[in-house]
């Protein structure tokens, strides 16, 4: 477990790293391009791209190639595991150039379903059709990114894949603020940083293949039966572990029906969601799957359900008070962030909106995220496919009734909604060897605390938090709020002798005494 931690930590420093740059990517394009036409014409064109992305790159397909690569290596077969690589890479490359030359003759008929309401012929309509050609060559970067991710995280490696997402996100930023006014419009600017960008994080992954012995052509064989395994399952895998992500991407359809800026509401709200996301329960994610496939497959099911129930306390244990952090701090930290150039006063509250009800469903989405790994682990594909596929369907319900009420905000609470069913489905069915009474425990613990965290932030907000001394003054309020925040949670745990904490402090101990 002290290694799992040691690996997860690592992971989210970096990812944390990653996401302030994404961060501050979004806040550059906020500052540029504000909550427009254009804006909403690059996030819907970026969207199907980030969903791929999230559903590959994000360790996604790691979850049906890593169970099935570690079983070579666990038993000693490193030249099948290498035969295995170079199939798949053979296989994704030619897949992604046959997407790329397939998306280029039909954009127009894409656009149409990823943007209805954009009209035909209409300049918004035109423009998006440009910019998803330019960004089509991502989808090969991505599927080999995926790839090496993979290898990576069965090799124990897990830095590099964490670490080239800042390379990404920087290329992005240079080509906002330096290329854009050479564009004509300025927005596709970022459409042509999203394709260089990724093709430079790609040329990084090859030094470190190299050095783990991956390129080894004496081993390679056309359609290798592992590969084989993982196509079967790869859709299955998706849909169970991305059903959150898809669901962004229907609630991005549905706004496409509102009015101007409505996309980009829900596309800011949505990045500030993804960094707890990320940072916790995609990140142990990540770090718990090789280590549970490869004690499933020594037949180690009282190890495995220990590691993960530990594990996944400690996720709910620090994403219950993210919560409660983000509904209280959530207003001014969208101001610091966005409210700049032309992203005004009116944008703020609409993001705020969509963002409050995101978080409401943020414990389903990482619980989701856990549970569909544990699942995978165990090469039980069935009951995740199944409750993605409802948590998905219950979306489509949920925005269509919605929508008209409540707008964009009704389209934010219909996600969360559905992440809650989706995991409602997994945490019923769990298999008897999960501990779910202490997971159900360690999250009213969490709860209480986080409660008590909620109104002590609130009542120290009065104080700290006003935009009199500008943003250098507002972004240090929120620093101060949220230190002060983790301290009154963390001496609160302390006063009432919270399991978690003591298993977060055995941890730390054992790492300082090595």
């Amino acid at each position: 477990m002290r290694k799992i931690f040691q690996n997860a930590a690592s992971v989210s420093i970096l990812t944390f790293v990653s996401r302030i740059l994404g961060v501050l990517r979004d806040a550059l394009i906020a500052m540029i391009f504000g909550a427009s036409s254009s804006s909403d014409v690059f996030f819907i064109a970026f969207r199907p791209f980030d969903l791929l992305r999230k559903m590959f790159s994000d360790g996604i397909l790691s979850i049906s190639f890593v169970p099935i690569f570690s079983r070579y290596m666990e038993r000693g077969r490193k030249d099948q595991a290498i035969a295995m690589f170079l199939s798949a890479l053979v296989i994704f490359s030619a897949v992604g150039v046959f997407l790329i030359i397939f998306g280029i003759f039909l954009a127009p008929f894409l656009v149409k379903i990823l943007a209805p309401g954009f009209v035909t012929g209409t300049y918004t309509n035109n423009l998006t059709i440009i910019m998803l050609k330019i960004m089509l060559p991502y989808i090969l970067v991505i599927l080999l990114l995926a790839l090496c991710m993979g290898v990576f995280n069965s090799l124990g490696n897990f830095c590099i894949p964490a670490a080239t997402p800042i390379v990404f996100n920087l290329v992005v930023i240079i080509f906002a603020f330096f290329v854009s006014s050479y564009c004509n419009p300025p927005i596709l600017a970022l459409a042509l940083g999203v394709a260089f960008g990724g093709l430079v994080q790609l040329a990084l992954q090859i030094p470190f293949l190299i050095h783990h012995r991956m390129i080894k052509f004496s081993c390679f064989s056309w359609f290798h039966p592992g590969v084989v395994r993982v196509v079967k399952i790869m859709i299955p895998c998706m849909v169970g572990a991305a059903s959150y992500q898809i669901n962004i991407m229907i609630a991005s359809f549905f706004a496409s029906y509102l009015s101007r800026g409505s996309v980009s509401f829900l596309y800011y709200a949505d990045r500030l969601v993804q960094f707890p996301l990320a940072l916790f329960a995609v990140s142990f994610s990540t770090v718990f799957l090789p280590s549970l496939s490869k004690k499933a497959v020594m037949g180690k099911q009282e190890e495995v359900s220990r590691v993960f129930t530990q594990g996944a306390r400690l996720v709910f244990f620090v994403t219950i008070p993210a919560m409660a952090g983000l509904i209280v701090l959530g207003p001014p930290i969208v101001s610091f962030l966005f409210k700049q150039g032309a992203f005004d006063a009116s944008a703020v509250q609409n993001t705020w909106n969509c963002l409050f009800y995101l978080i409401l469903g943020l414990w389903a989405c990482t619980g989701t995220r856990l549970f569909v790994t544990f699942h995978y682990s165990l090469s039980s594909v069935r009951l995740p496919f199944l409750a993605g596929l409802f948590s998905i369907g219950i979306n489509i319900v949920l925005c269509w009734f919605l929508i008209e009420p409540l707008g964009s905000k009704g389209l934010a609470l219909a996600v969360s909604l559905s992440s809650m069913a989706g995991f409602g489905i997994l945490f019923m069915n769990m298999p008897g060897i999960v501990y779910r009474t202490q997971l159900v425990f360690c999250a009213c613990r969490a709860v209480f605390l986080s409660v008590m965290m909620f109104y002590f932030v609130r009542w120290a907000a009065g104080f700290l938090l006003t935009e009199r001394y500008g943003k250098i003054g507002l972004g240090a309020g929120i620093f101060v709020c949220i230190l002060l925040g983790v301290s009154f949670f963390w001496g609160a745990g302390i006063l009432t002798i919270n399991p978690e904490l003591k298993m977060i402090k055995q941890v730390l101990k054992k790492n300082n005494s090595q």
